[in-house]
């Protein structure tokens, strides 16, 4: 994988990712990949079997490719990855036209965001205190003038940096859900 940013943009690419399984199959090969359908699985909790379609819808729109093979107990797996590490939805937001389809993408992660934190919740290793917290939730409503929310915006997208860029082969994935939305 390259470290170029891959922006979807694409009416099917984003029809794609309303599933929450679907989108945490590119987060996962974006982190992670390349990763074998087994290795998927292990990471979403699910099994093989009922990944093999959302890998194929992910193929056909681009989202996915073929990164190769290898050899486990003298058999051969395929390997998966996305075209980047990072897979981008920020300039979709803009184009109207793709409204809808956002809402169904946010109302997914939501779905996936609470599934993330009910298992996080079961980790040995989840710490909601401290520096080295990995389990945590945050919601405000608050009025922030324009030079606020400027900086709320330049530090949430340091922290996306923070994510992509400080990858610890021996740390314990953490999933980052943020939303933000005008109230009034």
């Amino acid at each position: 994988m390259d470290k170029d940013e891959t922006w979807i943009l694409r009416s099917d690419q984003l029809q794609c990712l309303v599933s929450p399984v679907r989108l945490d199959i590119v987060d996962h090969l974006a982190a992670r990949g390349p990763l074998s359908i087994k290795d998927v699985a292990r990471a979403i909790g699910k099994r093989p079997s009922a990944l093999y379609h959302h890998i194929d819808q992910l193929m056909e729109v681009d989202l996915v490719q073929e990164a190769g093979t290898r050899i486990v107990n003298r058999k051969q797996e395929k390997l998966y990855s996305t075209p980047s590490r990072r897979m981008r939805l920020k300039r979709a937001l803009s184009v109207p036209e793709h409204q809808e389809v956002m809402a169904d993408i946010v109302a997914a992660l939501a779905r996936q965001a609470d599934r993330d934190f009910s298992q996080g919740q079961k980790v040995c290793s989840a710490l909601a205190e401290g520096d080295h917290r990995n389990l945590g939730f945050f919601r405000l409503v608050a009025k922030p003038g324009s030079g606020r929310l400027a900086r709320i915006n330049m530090l949430l997208d340091e922290i996306g940096e923070l994510m992509w860029d400080e990858a610890d082969e021996e740390a314990s994935s953490i999933a980052l859900t943020w939303i933000m939305a005008p109230t009034a």
